[in-house]
């Protein structure tokens, strides 16, 4: 099997006149091909029967709902990259809607919904952050519905997230690399898909690596916390990070971008020099922009675009009926070192 797809992805290399590992990226949305080259290579795929399962455009053209909730936009605009720009590729038509937290319920009413869904147009749903469970269920129950991170049990509804657990591993590889001991971890959220995920990815490289595990440097945020699209300031849980690093915490994981935010802000208030008197590492944070005043952390780095690439293949298989089954597809994480850690000892 891998043999006579590594033929087909040549051939049409060969047809095109450029390189396979160009035909590769292309089909896989990956950033850094021209349009007008990935146009070239579906089609030519197409022509030429690839069939790899998974990247093949459907047949007729389909609409795709967006929705995301939360106060801002600003979260969803990676996600929404990579849908645009593989829509095309997929014969799909984007329709994005935006609701804020106390709206989400909204979704299920008529009078609220957009007029696509309303009037049958659309042939499957995409679900941005999280929603009630409710709200998920019941479209689902009319439509396929993908979920970007969340999960909602007791639904079919297929979900495409980071891969915690092996993400939060090397970030605890790091922390320990570089000679932090008593790592705790910030940002726990029992209602949150993505802090049980890595938490549990958390106490599982503590335990590989043999590093003591302290149920109590486990610090529990809020849900409004946890949700937060702003730095967050004060409050017990805050409280108790600088409790447990005046007792011998030296390294701290925040489950998220806000999070890490406000842990590291309320560090340096503190009187915390970091990393010098404490490290830090966050999971999922961007890159700041040059002109940025935001904090550089070492972090895991995930591939928020491809998130919306993968999401709307996988609604291509749930429309054309080719897979029925409930998934959730895991992306790679990797760490990218930044100024919040202790360079890793270098090896001998």
């Amino acid at each position: 099997m891998t043999t006579r797809r590594r033929t087909n992805l040549r051939q049409i290399a060969q047809k095109l006149g450029i390189s396979a590992s160009t035909v590769s990226r292309a089909l896989r949305e990956l950033p850094g091909i021209h349009p007008e080259t990935r146009r070239q290579v579906f089609e030519a795929a197409q022509e030429m029967g690839y069939r790899s399962g998974e990247f093949l455009a459907p047949k007729r053209p389909i609409n795709i709902l967006t929705v995301s909730q939360g106060i801002s936009y600003q979260s969803d605009h990676e996600y929404l990259a990579g849908m645009s720009s593989a829509a095309v590729t997929l014969n799909m038509s984007l329709i994005s809607h935006h609701y804020r937290p106390e709206e989400c319920r909204n979704l299920l009413r008529p009078e609220f919904q957009p007029r696509a869904l309303t009037s049958g147009q659309i042939d499957g749903i995409v679900l941005i952050h999280r929603w009630p469970d409710e709200v998920a269920a019941a479209l689902r129950k009319s439509l396929p519905v993908v979920s970007i991170v969340h999960e909602y049990p007791g639904t079919d509804v297929d979900v495409i997230s980071l891969d915690d657990r092996s993400g939060m591993d090397e970030l605890v590889g790091h922390l320990s690399g570089a000679g932090y001991r008593r790592i705790g971890f910030f940002g726990y959220c029992p209602e949150m898909t993505w802090a049980r995920t890595r938490l549990a990815g958390f106490v599982a490289a503590l335990f590989r690596r043999r590093l003591e595990f302290r149920a109590k440097d486990i610090v529990e945020v809020s849900l409004e916390e946890a949700l937060s699209e702003m730095e967050f300031t004060g409050g017990s849980a805050l409280s108790r990070v600088t409790e447990l690093t005046r007792n011998g915490v030296d390294a701290w994981i925040a489950a998220s971008h806000m999070t890490a935010v406000s842990l590291h802000h309320h560090l340096l208030s503190e009187g915390f020099k970091v990393p010098r008197d404490v490290g830090m590492a966050s999971f999922h944070s961007p890159r700041p922009s040059p002109a940025s005043a935001a904090p550089l952390f070492t972090t895991t780095e995930a591939p928020s675009a491809e998130l919306g690439v993968a999401a709307l293949r996988r609604l291509v298989h749930r429309i054309e009926g080719s897979d029925t089954s409930r998934r959730i597809i895991l992306l790679p994480c990797t760490v990218h070192a930044g100024p919040t850690t202790r360079k890793v000892a270098a090896k001998h």
